[in-house]
């Protein structure tokens, strides 16, 4: 017998497939994200350098209205900053949020939903703020999707 570290992420990967989890279990998993891109600011701040703040500009200097390019600029830019965090569970566990992209882009029905604070105005907060700062950023950068749970649970 071997006993090995289990990987947690790795079952997750087995079982989670968009086309066949309904609606209630998607809304879920999209809150889980929420949840997580509000508490990433410290670990960011921790692992920042240079160079993924660059990296970051520069996918933020990309973003469009178009919402094929927009997908493609929040997965880079999101998946980004989970890739900062410096922990790879994680990083891989936003991998697996991904297709939860699809659920919300219909949702909304393909407008695109700007928070108060771009990805621009987020990376401004990480090169010359801290992490109380970030997290204001963050929470005004997802107030749309916030405003969005808010209504529905008042139906």
């Amino acid at each position: 017998m071997v006993i090995s570290n289990p990987d947690i992420v790795g079952t997750f990967e087995k079982v989670l497939n968009p086309e066949i989890l309904d609606e209630s279990t998607l809304q879920d998993l999209f809150e889980l994200r929420l949840a997580l891109e509000m508490g990433l600011s410290d670990l960011l701040y921790i692992h920042k350098t240079p160079e993924d703040l660059d990296e970051l500009e520069e996918i933020a200097s990309q973003e469009v209205k178009g919402n094929n390019f927009r997908i493609n600029t929040e997965i880079a830019f999101h998946g980004k900053l989970y890739e900062m965090t410096g922990n790879d569970t994680m990083k891989r566990f936003q991998n697996l949020l991904l297709p939860i992209f699809g659920y919300v882009m219909k949702l909304e029905n393909k407008k695109y939903v700007a928070g108060k604070v771009s990805h621009q105005g987020l990376v401004k907060i990480l090169r010359k703020g801290t992490p109380e700062a970030f997290r204001e950023g963050m929470r005004a950068h997802l107030q749309p999707h916030f405003d969005r749970i808010n209504a529905l649970k008042k139906k």
